[in-house]
Order: structure tokens, then C-alpha cells, then sequence
């Protein structure tokens, strides 16, 4: 089922939203997932509380690309149960790095790191809609490049050369505005 009427089933509050967009993207839902927990049950917990997330948040949203909208919501998902689980656990990754790096960062590269953002973001409103979403789905929801290819319709090797180009054009920006990569 194509996603516009995916989401004309979600804004009819019809039940069959859930269905389909299980069907269509399930399995990414739950790769997307299993990336972060590396867990089967936690897994299983994140892709039904993405659906119930995207039940609840169309409408009023109305995604341009159901694709992306479900991996985004599967990642922060994921990634808030894994919070939970981390405190739950006697030992915490992260204390174990606090011991090495400190409590906090280094003033200067909070705001190093900061600058970056804002102008990644920057150059990723210069490019096209669709190399902007496959940059977000490959860096931010960490999926792979199969995965982004099947989402799009695209061969993996199609979305690896589009990852090189808008990786070589953010490289450039960068440079263009003063930033050494």
C-alpha cells in the first residue's frame, strides 16, 4: 500500500493504519531497533510502542515521508527504553567513561560541537528533500544502507554513492565557511 493512503488511515482513525504500516515496514522497525537494544523482548516492546507512538502522533502530524517518521520513532524509542534499562542496571557504560573523560566536556568543544550542528543543519537544508532524509536515516537513526535502499526503492550501492556525494558536499561547506575537517 503506498503511504499517503497509509496515512489517509491514520487520519481516518482507522485500525488498518496499524496493519499496513506493520506490513509494509515491520521489518525495518524492528532492525532499526534491535541496532539500539540488541535485544529480541526490548525489541519487540519498541516496535509496538512505534506503532502506538505513530497512532497518536498522525494526526496532526502529517509526514512527508512515512518512511522516515516511523524510524525516527522507533530510534527515540528505542533509545528512551534503553535509558531506562541503563537505569535499572548496577553498572552504567557511561559512569565507567565518566571516571576517564570527567563529568563534563571541555567548555570549548561543547561549543565546537555545537557550531558543527548548526551547520550541518545548515547544509542539509541546501540539499534535495530525499538526500536529506537518506543523510538522516543513515546518521541519525544508524540504519544501513540496505535498509535505507529498500525504504527508498534504491540499490545499496546507489545509496552508498549518494551518502559519498553528500558527505564530499558537507566537507566542502564546512570548508567554505571556515571549518578545518
Amino acid at each position: 500500500m503506498e503511504d499517503n493512503r497509509i496515512i489517509s488511515l491514520y487520519n481516518e482513525r482507522n485500525e488498518n493504519a496499524i496493519t499496513e504500516t506493520k506490513d509494509k515496514y515491520g521489518k525495518l522497525v524492528r532492525k532499526v531497533s534491535y541496532e539500539i537494544l540488541r535485544n529480541d523482548e526490548d525489541t519487540e516492546e519498541c516496535e509496538n510502542t512505534t506503532y502506538l507512538s505513530t497512532w497518536n502522533a498522525i494526526p496532526p502530524a502529517l509526514p512527508k515521508s512515512l518512511c522516515a517518521f516511523i524510524c525516527k520513532i522507533a530510534r527515540n524509542t528505542a533509545i528512551d527504553i534503553l535509558r531506562r534499562l541503563s537505569r535499572h542496571r548496577a553498572e552504567n557504560i557511561y559512569d565507567e567513561l565518566e571516571e576517564i573523560l570527567g563529568e563534563g566536556n571541555n567548555p570549548q568543544d561543547i561549543i565546537e560541537d555545537k557550531m558543527m550542528a548548526v551547520f550541518i543543519i545548515r547544509y542539509l537544508k541546501t540539499i534535495k528533500s530525499r538526500n536529506r532524509q537518506i543523510f538522516m536515516m543513515r546518521y541519525y537513526c544508524n540504519m544501513s544502507v540496505g535498509a535505507i535502499g529498500d525504504c527508498f526503492g534504491l540499490s545499496a550501492n546507489a545509496v552508498y554513492s549518494q551518502l559519498k556525494r553528500t558527505r564530499a558536499g558537507l566537507r566542502s561547506y564546512l570548508k567554505e565557511n571556515g571549518i578545518d575537517v
